[in-house]
């Protein structure tokens, strides 16, 4: 009998189509390698580089598994790649970048920097994304010494190239250098962005929950600290639990909370139907046309029964029995100021008329701002409204900066 060898086949994943922007231009092989790279599956990465590499040599296949021996860190072969590079007929400048992620890896700063130093000087011998990858490692760098937003930013600018593991790194060291400024409303939205470009990543929850906290964003809260909480995370020290169990304590007790996340839905719910109307039309004399008294008259009227149903089903966590006829009430009050106040504007308004006189257009213009301008005041009187009726109900308001 004759035996065959058993081959192991080599590592697979289907690749969402269409394939990313920072996948487009690499080989299918390295594509696969590049998607196990950014879900932590570094072994699965570097054997398909490998493999690459072997069949198909190209600076792309080295890069990977290079990266993919650092993560692992493998060291010895790593550095093995640095000389298969030059072979290979890599630039200085590009050797330089890799050899500033070998040294980093191994938390030698100064070679590091050295190295990042000449890369800096000759970046423009570098494609767009190894320049991203230049300020994203200085950025790394340079938490060391002066932690600095601006690297990260730079690295953003390319961000379609950066796998999305590495965007979410970017977003994620410049919201912790700026929760450390006090800059909690700029920290929680970068917390936002590493979240959603990458979501297996616990101290992004930490940060979020932080900057969430001192800025007003209670929605994500109880979730954040409970991932941060129990995490395994060996980046998640000690003090990020202790800061978890803090915030636990100092969280209102109520079912429901007053918060910058509330108030944004509110505005959406109130605003989008207005602003789409604006907003959305390829044609700018098409669009205005249908700007009728009658038709933002329609738009308000929508608004308030869509702002009116948030505020119930939240308040409605609460139980209390007469909501519906204090939501009524409140119904009653916003109508009988938008009858006075909003309506009048809307009657006046003329029929726009491409043709018209400068006066009249200039007549017609100011009218429009006019009811906007009432738009708003009809929010703002929801808020008055809204005001009460949590006071009544003793929800508690945590929408100021601390």
């Amino acid at each position: 009998m004759t035996h065959t060898k058993n081959i192991s086949p080599l590592p697979h994943v289907d690749i969402a189509r269409p394939i990313p922007a920072w996948l487009a231009h690499y080989s299918p092989l390295l594509q696969q390698a590049r998607w196990f790279s950014n879900n932590d599956q570094d072994r699965e990465a570097l054997a398909l580089a490998l493999a690459e590499y072997k069949h198909h040599p190209s600076l792309d296949a080295l890069e990977q598994a290079f990266d993919s021996y650092l993560v692992l860190e493998e060291f010895k072969p790593a550095k093995t790649l640095l000389t298969e590079m030059r072979k290979l007929g890599a630039t200085k400048t590009f050797v330089n970048l890799q050899k500033a992620s070998y040294y980093l890896a191994q938390e030698k700063f100064a070679q590091a920097n050295k190295c990042l130093s000449y890369a800096q000087m000759h970046k423009k011998e570098l494609d767009n994304r190894h320049q991203a990858y230049l300020y994203f490692t200085q950025g790394i760098t340079s938490f060391q010494y002066k932690p600095q937003t601006f690297p990260f930013t730079q690295a953003l600018r390319y961000d379609y190239l950066l796998m999305p593991s590495e965007q979410s790194m970017c977003y994620l060291m410049r919201g912790l250098i700026r929760l450390e400024k006090e800059a909690y409303e700029a920290a929680y939205q970068d917390a936002q962005n590493s979240l959603h470009a990458h979501s297996k990543n616990d101290v992004a929850h930490y940060l979020r929950a932080v900057a969430g906290y001192y800025s007003g964003h209670l929605a994500s809260l109880a979730q954040d600290t409970e991932i941060v909480l129990k995490s395994k995370d060996r980046t998640v020290n000690k003090s990020m639990k202790n800061t978890m169990q803090k915030i636990q304590k100092l969280l209102p007790k109520e079912p429901v909370v007053i918060d910058k996340d509330f108030m944004k839905n509110l505005s959406h719910c109130f605003f989008d139907e207005v602003e789409d109307m604006i907003h959305v039309a390829e044609d700018l004399t098409e669009r205005v046309s249908g700007w009728t008294g009658a038709r933002f008259e329609t738009k308000m009227t929508t608004s308030v029964q869509k702002s009116l149903a948030f505020v119930q089903q939240t308040l409605s966590v609460l139980n209390p029995p007469d909501l519906p006829v204090k939501i009524q009430a409140v119904r009653e009050q916003l109508h009988d100021h938008i009858v006075k106040n909003f309506s009048p504007f809307c009657l006046k308004l003329s029929s726009f008329d491409p043709t018209s006189s400068s006066s009249q257009l200039n007549l017609w213009q100011k009218q429009v701002l006019q009811i906007l301008e009432k738009y708003e005041d009809a929010y703002n009187k929801l808020i008055d409204l809204l005001a009460v009726l949590i006071e009544q109900y003793h929800v508690p308001v945590f929408t100021v900066n601390r």
